[in-house]
């Protein structure tokens, strides 16, 4: 079962547009967020001064996979993500981001607890059950060799990621770069490089109630390190996007992610095939004058098996 749990998240917006703004995608993954530059921005809307937004995920993740000759792959975390995003307009038709990641990963203190669940609602995770409890392990059993990679030391930088944004009518072009600034004890906690991707979106449908964006994007990060062999540099993506009012200001929304795989020459579908993600919930506004709620989950349609099972996303929207 690929699923996580977002359970909130927290930006700081302008008051008019409390829980109007469609959030951001950006993959936990590490497999993929250590090659692919990719992530779902969706349509930024103009507004004043600076916007900033800032979420915390926390997720458990169990994922292996084992080639056709015998070799096996194996991620085995608990992880901690924290994106503090920070925009400001240039004009009517330019706008500008910034993205400061802050990753952890360790041994966790949930397993014992989603093994019951999961057996509770008859649903097991065999690749769970088989793994000591709380324990951290991130195994790559290469054609060359193993890698048996060490979990980070304590929370760490990531790569911070900067763009540039051009309105065009009801569309957007956004030019991205990822810059290797991550703090991480170990290398595959980064991409070790910059990473560049241009992500082309519009809104298709836009009314007071309802919004539908779609974009399509493409990347390239250079190999580097000791795994060049299996690196891929280019990526491809697309997103879709559903934004809902249904009531005073709560909204539901959805976004559908799709991007290529970062690694070849592994024999490992964990690492190799493209991901396919849905990534949905409510903007909740409880009361007037008070923070917005996010509430969501997010599934990995494709590929189908162990993976980020949960992750709670806290924080408040204002």
């Amino acid at each position: 079962m690929r699923s996580r749990l977002l359970v909130a998240a927290m930006a700081a917006l302008p008051m008019t547009l409390v829980a109007q703004a469609l959030p951001p995608y950006v993959p936990t993954n590490p497999v993929l967020a250590s090659r692919s530059p990719l992530y779902a921005q969706p349509i930024v809307d103009r507004r004043p001064g600076w916007h900033t937004a800032v979420t915390l995920d926390y997720g458990n993740a169990i994922e292996t996979s084992t080639a056709t000759d015998g070799r096996t792959y194996l991620f085995d975390a608990e992880t901690s993500q924290v994106d503090l995003w920070l925009g400001r307009d240039l004009g009517d038709d330019w706008f500008s981001l910034v993205n400061v990641p802050i990753r952890g990963a360790h041994d966790g203190w949930v397993d014992a607890f989603l093994n019951g669940y999961h057996d509770l609602i008859g649903i097991p995770v065999p690749a769970r059950n088989r793994r000591p409890i709380d324990t951290y392990g991130w195994v790559i059993e290469l054609p060359d060799g193993v890698r048996d990679l060490p979990r980070a030391s304590g929370p760490f930088l990531g790569d911070l990621r900067v763009a540039m944004g051009r309105r065009l009518g009801a569309g957007q072009l956004v030019l991205s770069a990822t810059l290797p600034t991550s703090t991480a004890s170990v290398d595959a906690w980064s991409r070790g490089t910059v990473g560049l991707s241009l992500s082309a979106g519009t809104r298709v449908l836009s009314t007071p109630r309802v919004r539908i964006e779609a974009a399509v994007m493409a990347g390239f990060t250079p190999t580097t390190g000791d795994l060049t062999a299996y690196q891929r540099t280019s990526f491809v993506g697309a997103s879709s996007s559903l934004w809902w009012r249904f009531w005073g200001q709560q909204a539901i929304y959805g976004t559908f992610f799709l991007q290529s795989a970062g690694w070849k020459g592994t024999g490992f579908s964990a690492m190799e095939a493209a991901e396919f993600t849905l990534d949905a919930g409510g903007l909740l506004r409880l009361r007037s004058g008070w923070p917005a709620l996010q509430l969501g989950i997010t599934e990995d349609l494709v590929p189908r098996g162990p993976a980020v099972d949960i992750a709670a996303r806290i924080g408040l929207v204002w």
